[in-house]
């Protein structure tokens, strides 16, 4: 009886090692995976499919991935275009959400894919954007106030 309560210390050092070791490890894979996910997260691609009669960019995005990653009306986002141009859009329910002349990203009601657009512009031919072009959008943090 005396060797096994001697060597027990043994296995309980051997057992708590092996569980920290562990541990560590699924922390450490967990948070690269979430890190992995958030940068998946911040960025959404598309494809322009069409430019319709007033010159909107029409995406074939649609509205679950923004829902996903927290994206609301209101929100400024980025957009970058494979030509090299990126412009802010303000993610807006209607046109005149914005004033005359800037740059905006709504939904369609009929189709409900996402369009960019110029309020009361043109902006496939004010960025010379063609259909089957890539864009991506990220949202753009704001500056908070300290």
């Amino acid at each position: 009886m005396k060797f096994f309560y001697q060597s027990c210390p043994h296995y309980w050092k051997l057992a708590l090692t092996s569980i920290f070791v562990t541990t560590a490890f699924l922390i450490g894979c967990s948070q690269k995976t979430s890190m992995s996910e958030d940068s998946q997260m911040a960025s959404l691609s598309g494809t322009i499919v069409e430019i319709d009669d007033h010159g909107n960019a029409v995406t074939d995005l649609e509205i679950d991935p923004f829902t996903e990653r927290g994206w609301k009306l209101g929100d400024t986002l980025e957009a970058a275009f494979e030509t090299g141009q990126k412009i802010q859009i303000k993610f807006v329910e209607n046109y005149g959400d914005v004033p005359v002349g800037d740059y905006l990203g709504r939904f369609s009601t009929s189709t409900k894919q996402f369009k960019i657009a110029i309020n009361m512009g043109n902006i496939s031919e004010t960025l010379k954007l063609k259909n089957q072009s890539k864009v991506v959008l990220q949202k753009v943090e704001s500056a908070s106030a300290d």
